[in-house]
């Protein structure tokens, strides 16, 4: 094999990760169609993506060098993430003795062994949570994003502004 050989199979994967780390952004901002791309951050994972949105909270999605995701949303509705996380039925939650949308506030956390991803669902006392994902897989944290964008709070319409008024 020559230095030429390795320099086009090193082109060739290049080419392959940048498709799937497009791929991922497209998945991703599919089931969460809030996120928008941001410009990188020194010191960040390449890929990032933010939103603020009345009625789900603000937060960002990073991609990091080995395809995985990290989520951190915070000011979500804790009804959302109870939904969300109800719908997508982990097989277990710690601190979880039945529905996370009939649970009280508290930090609720599943760890998946085979894959190394960690999962934390925070119910505040105030109403809203917080979601923190990490080392998980595209399809995994699309699915937890999925239900969380459709069991969104729609925004209420300012006082005065709104049809009929």
């Amino acid at each position: 094999m020559s230095e030429s050989d390795l320099m086009d199979a090193l082109d060739a994967w290049e080419t392959y990760w940048s498709e799937a780390q497009r791929a991922a952004i497209t998945v991703i901002t599919t089931a969460f169609p809030a996120l928008g791309e941001q410009p990188r951050y020194v010191g960040c994972h390449p890929l990032r993506l933010e939103y603020e949105e009345a009625g789900l909270g603000a937060g960002r999605v990073c991609f990091d060098e080995e395809g995985r995701v990290h989520v951190d949303f915070d000011g979500v509705p804790n009804q959302v993430i109870g939904r969300a996380v109800d719908e997508v039925r982990f097989p277990s939650l710690d601190g979880a003795d039945g529905p996370l949308c009939e649970a009280p506030p508290g930090t609720y956390a599943y760890e998946n062994e085979v894959t190394s991803s960690e999962w934390e669902f925070v119910l505040g006392e105030d109403g809203f949570g917080r979601v923190v994902i990490s080392f998980a897989t595209v399809p995994d944290t699309a699915a937890v994003l999925d239900a969380l964008a459709r069991h969104s709070v729609p925004a209420e319409p300012a006082a005065g502004g709104g049809p009929g008024s």
